[in-house]
């Protein structure tokens, strides 16, 4: 690479460039080549902040529940998690891809950066959600008995693309609504 600019050789007649689909092309004075790829929700996510190089291909799937596992989180708890977690993810710069709630515990799915760690994300997620939620519903400290809503541990999984979307539908097909199967018992 001349220059250590990161160009094309000289002579080569080729200037780099991105085509609108994200994909790395070349264009010479007389042809265009373009390398097709087909990106997941989240690369396109990804591609649309950052740079291309940033690609990640694996999305992570976290899980973390209360403290002690009791089952508080009610459907106005619920509401308020699907309503801070996507701005959160956004100021953070995390792909956001599905949460799914339980009345003890939740799952979100997302993609990181490269230069982003999964135990800094959880921690903004865990701590921000947390405070938000005992400043919103104050009920949540005497059911827990104090101050903390979460668990310290969480589990994650990563995910390939190719999985990505069997991934979700398992979660929405576990955490689905009983449509009105408890009114009937």
């Amino acid at each position: 690479m001349a220059g250590g600019s990161g160009a094309s050789p000289p002579g080569s007649g080729c200037s780099p460039s991105l085509a609108p689909t994200g994909a790395h092309m070349c264009t010479a004075p007389e042809e265009v080549i373009e390398m097709k790829h087909t990106p997941s929700l989240v690369n396109h996510a990804l591609l649309v902040r950052w740079e291309p190089v940033y690609r990640s291909r694996l999305h992570y799937v976290v899980t973390w529940t209360t403290r002690g596992r009791k089952p508080v989180l009610k459907e106005r708890h619920h509401q308020s998690l699907r309503s801070l977690i996507p701005p959160l993810c956004d100021e953070r710069g995390i792909a956001l891809i599905e949460v799914v709630l339980g009345p003890d515990h939740l799952h979100v799915v997302f993609g990181l950066r490269p230069s982003q760690s999964v135990a800094s994300a959880v921690r903004e997620l865990k701590g921000k959600t947390a405070s938000a939620l005992m400043s919103r519903h104050p009920e949540l400290r005497v059911w827990l008995g104090g101050h903390l809503l979460w668990d310290e541990r969480y589990v994650v999984e990563t995910v390939s693309p190719a999985r990505l979307e069997r991934v979700r539908d398992r979660l929405k097909l576990r955490h689905r609504p009983l449509d009105g199967l408890a009114e009937a018992s």
